[in-house]
């Protein structure tokens, strides 16, 4: 029996406040169905945010401003994007930035905002681990026993499918 199909996504920005100028750089999202992270089907993509990267962040994400420039800009890589994930559901840790980020953007151009459903493996943790625990993925992933290279940590892709990883671990103990 096939289950529906939902997205675990991860965006990377400039920085932490879209409101304040912060622009998306990456973004990723990986299927998931029947219990399989499907990575031979995911979705990146760089975004030429036509700023120049803050240093600290291409020393967090490894991104670097001649990685993205000629990327596609924001709008083509939000109607790529929203064409993938179609109406499924979202995955996302710490879902409000992400989904926060993507809505902002999409009001940017006169876009709708997400519709889809989404959940969340911060809160999901939280319900499994209780508020005084950490909750980064970092800790999520270390408490689920899930390894993992981190040098490519704080990519889009690889954050979006380790965040499937610990969602299907999750739904076993929520």
């Amino acid at each position: 029996m096939n289950t529906p199909r939902l997205f675990a996504i991860d965006l990377e920005t400039t920085g932490l406040y879209p409101e304040k100028g912060d622009r998306i750089i990456e973004i990723g999202a990986v299927p998931v169905q029947n219990g399989r992270v499907l990575m031979e089907e995911r979705f990146e993509t760089f975004v030429d945010p036509l700023v120049p990267i803050p240093l600290h962040i291409t020393r967090i994400t490894g991104i670097t401003d001649d990685m993205v420039i000629g990327a596609p800009p924001l709008i083509d890589a939000l109607v790529r994007f929203l064409s993938f994930i179609e109406d499924c559901p979202l995955v996302a840790h710490n879902a409000p930035f992400d989904i926060g980020f993507l809505d902002h953007s999409l009001g940017t151009l006169d876009m709708a905002p997400i519709r889809n459903e989404v959940i969340d493996t911060l809160e999901l943790s939280r319900m499994v681990w209780g508020p005084d625990a950490r909750h980064s993925l970092d800790a999520l992933l270390a408490r689920l026993g899930i390894r993992y290279d981190r040098g490519k940590r704080h990519r889009s892709i690889t954050d979006a499918y380790l965040t499937a990883r610990a969602y299907l671990l999750l739904q076993t103990l929520c």
